[in-house]
C-alpha cells in the first residue's frame, strides 16, 4: 500500500487553502494527528469536520479510519488494527461524556466476557490450581495488577502460590517450576516478550500452563494448554489498561469462586484465620479513662 504521508506531499500543490493547513499539521505531527478524532483533528488545523472527510477522499482514503489506519503504517510500521490507538483525544471534552464512555466501554466488555466464558475451561483452570504443587503468576504492567489479585486471592485461602513484581524475577521463577506445577500467566496482547518467555521456560520445565489473553490469536495463547479469553474490545495501544484489565478482574473472579467453593470447608476456615490475623481484634475489656490498668 502506497505510503500516505508520501501521498499527501505528491497531492500538496493540489489542495485547497483547508486541506492544505490539514497537510501541513500531519505532515509536521503525524504521530499527534493519529491520536486525534475528527474533531480534534480539524480544531488543530484550524478547518471544518467536512474539510477532514474532503481531504481523506483527495488522497485516497476511504474514511477517517481508513485514514488512521494506513498513517499508522507509515508511523509505527504496523498494519495490525490491534496496535493501533484506541483512544482519539480531544481537548476539553465533556466530563459527562468521559464518564458515559468508560461505563458504556465496561458494559460491552462484561457482555462480550459473558459470551466468550467457557465453564468446562474454567473449572479446568481453578482444578489445576488447586492440584498444582504451586501456582506461579506471571504478569506486568496493567496485568500485573491482575496477577498481584490472583496472588492475593490464593494466599487468602492457602493455595501455594508464588508472584513477584520484578519481571526478571518473574523469568527466574519460571525456571524453578517443575511438573506438577502451573504457571497463571497474564497478558492482554500476548505478545509481552517477558510473558512469552515464562511461558515457554515454564513449558520447558514441565509446569502447566494457563494463560489469561485476549481471544483472537496471539503468540501467548497458542504456547497454552489452556487459554482463558477475554474481548479484544481494547486495542493494544491505550493510554491505560480500563475494560480489559476489568475483564482479566473478573475472570480470575470466577476461578476464585470456584476454588472456594469446590473446598468450601477448608476455604472458610482459611479465610477466618487470615481474617483474624490481619484485623486486630481487641480481646480484653476497653481501658477506662482515669482508672489504672
Amino acid at each position: 500500500m502506497e505510503s500516505l504521508l508520501f501521498a499527501i506531499r505528491q497531492y500538496l500543490p493540489e489542495f485547497p487553502a483547508a486541506e492544505r493547513r490539514i497537510a501541513a499539521y500531519v505532515l509536521a505531527e503525524p504521530r499527534k494527528a493519529l491520536h486525534y478524532n475528527i474533531a480534534e483533528l480539524a480544531r488543530q488545523s484550524g478547518v471544518s469536520q467536512a474539510a477532514i472527510v474532503r481531504f481523506c477522499r483527495r488522497i485516497g482514503a476511504e474514511g477517517f479510519s481508513n485514514f488512521k489506519i494506513r498513517l499508522s503504517q507509515d508511523v509505527f510500521r504496523i498494519s495490525d488494527e490491534r496496535f493501533l490507538p484506541d483512544f482519539e483525544l480531544e481537548s476539553d471534552m465533556d466530563s459527562a461524556l468521559v464518564v458515559k464512555g468508560i461505563i458504556g466501554g465496561i458494559h460491552r466488555d462484561m457482555d462480550r466476557l459473558e459470551s466468550l466464558c467457557d465453564v468446562h475451561l474454567l473449572n479446568q483452570a481453578a482444578d489445576t490450581i488447586r492440584e498444582a504443587r504451586l501456582t506461579g503468576i506471571f504478569g506486568i504492567g496493567a496485568s500485573g495488577l491482575a496477577a498481584q489479585d490472583l496472588y492475593q486471592k490464593l494466599v487468602r485461602i492457602g493455595l501455594p502460590c508464588a508472584y513477584a513484581a520484578d519481571s526478571h524475577l518473574q523469568i527466574t521463577a519460571a525456571c524453578n517450576l517443575e511438573p506438577g506445577d502451573a504457571a497463571f500467566i497474564i497478558s492482554y496482547s500476548g505478545e509481552t516478550a517477558e510473558m512469552v518467555n515464562c511461558a515457554r521456560l515454564a513449558a520447558g520445565k514441565g509446569a502447566a500452563i494457563i494463560v489469561l489473553t485476549m481471544e483472537t490469536a496471539n503468540t501467548l495463547r497458542a504456547s497454552a494448554d489452556l487459554a482463558l479469553p477475554v474481548p479484544s474490545l481494547e486495542r493494544v495501544y491505550r493510554p491505560a489498561a480500563t475494560v480489559s484489565r476489568i475483564s482479566q478482574l473478573a475472570v480470575i473472579d470466577m476461578i476464585y469462586a470456584l476454588l472456594v467453593s469446590k473446598d468450601l470447608d477448608r476455604s472458610i476456615q482459611a479465610l477466618e484465620e487470615t481474617m483474624a490475623a490481619t484485623h486486630f481484634l481487641r480481646t480484653t475489656p476497653a481501658e477506662v479513662p482515669g482508672e489504672a490498668p
